[in-house]
């Protein structure tokens, strides 16, 4: 299960409701599945189509103590429980859900929070004059959540902008990588509540997921020995592998594992059976890796397009080498096949 904190705004500038507290506080201990629809292989789509998520809610001040609750809590540890910070604030003048891509280091009122306070120049002195939003956004692109909303690249110059600034600016000096992102809502008037509730979930199930790619691994084996690859180049330098890549959108596993050993070893090759489909979650993304018994025909040594070095290895001595991780209980199979 995910846990995540959604912030509102409480009225301001004379309006007797705020959007961004009703559909926060729609939120408040609420436990749901989120269903974002099917999603194909090679898509590029986070991988739980209906994750279970925890809602908490606070609603913020709309002035100085307000804009800097969240990062106090960041700074302080009180959000570590959670697993992605979403923001909300009111757009008046919005037709559409605006999605923030970064906190901008300047305020710039023009008017009165509701404290009185105006407030010109930079939000921390010594920061950044822009950061982008923890939250991935090409994961969102690849969704299709059947509600249109626009990215915005300036969060305004009043307190919304400055909440998200002090949040992104929290986590950047923690160096604590999580999710945070900042939604503008149109009015009421403009998308119903209920419409604005269940596009604010459908961000929050994208959003709280590492991205996540589908991977194939061709197994090859020849008189006991199998056959492995040394990564050249990053991420994971001089992890060792088994041979395959990324399905590309389109591509089933068969066309994926033909056209990766190509690329890679200079063999054509015959996928027999599919032998294990591992899932694993790496620090910044998830993967699933169908792995398959594969055959080949090329009689040249494998090309080194992809990797420095290939061996092939005995059953016995595969986890005497440094394997990515993933693949490991793969590797454990193979070995356990061996004793039977």
């Amino acid at each position: 299960m995910y846990k995540i904190l959604v912030t509102g705004f409480e009225p301001f500038a004379g309006l007797d409701t705020n959007v961004s507290e009703t559909v926060a506080k729609s939120f408040n201990s609420k436990i749901v599945n989120v269903d974002i629809g099917e999603a194909l292989i090679g898509c590029r789509k986070v991988r739980s189509r209906a994750p279970l998520v925890s809602f908490h809610t606070d609603i913020l001040t709309v002035d100085y103590n307000g804009s800097t609750k969240t990062s106090d809590a960041i700074l302080s540890g009180k959000v570590f429980e959670f697993d992605a910070i979403i923001h909300l604030g009111l757009a008046r003048e919005a037709l559409l859900p605006r999605i923030e891509t970064r906190g901008l280091n300047m305020n710039q009122f023009s008017s009165p929070d509701n404290l009185g306070r105006i407030a010109n120049g930079v939000i921390v002195d010594g920061g950044p004059s822009e950061i982008p939003v923890t939250a991935s956004l090409n994961s969102l692109e690849k969704e299709i959540l059947q509600c249109p909303f626009e990215y915005s690249n300036d969060a305004g110059g009043f307190v919304c902008n400055e909440t998200l600034y002090n949040s992104l600016y929290a986590l950047q000096s923690i160096e604590r990588n999580l999710p945070c992102i900042f939604i503008h809502l149109p009015p009421e008037k403009i998308m119903t509540i209920d419409r604005q509730i269940d596009f604010v979930s459908k961000i929050a199930a994208v959003v709280v997921q590492p991205p996540h790619i589908d991977v194939v691994g061709a197994i090859f084996e020849d008189n006991g020995k199998w056959l492995a690859s040394k990564r050249s180049g990053p991420p994971h330098t001089g992890k060792w592998e088994f041979a395959g890549g990324k399905i590309e959108q389109g591509e089933t596993e068969i066309m994926a594992l033909v056209r990766e050993c190509k690329e890679e070893l200079d063999w054509d090759v015959n996928p027999v059976h599919r032998m294990m489909i591992i899932d694993h979650k790496y620090p910044s993304f998830t993967v699933t890796i169908h792995f398959w018994k594969c055959t080949t025909l090329s009689r040249n040594p494998p090309e080194k397009n992809s990797h420095s070095e290939h061996r092939w290895i005995k059953t016995s001595s595969l986890l005497d080498f440094d394997w990515l991780d993933a693949d490991i209980p793969l590797i454990e199979f193979i070995q356990s096949e061996s004793m039977n």
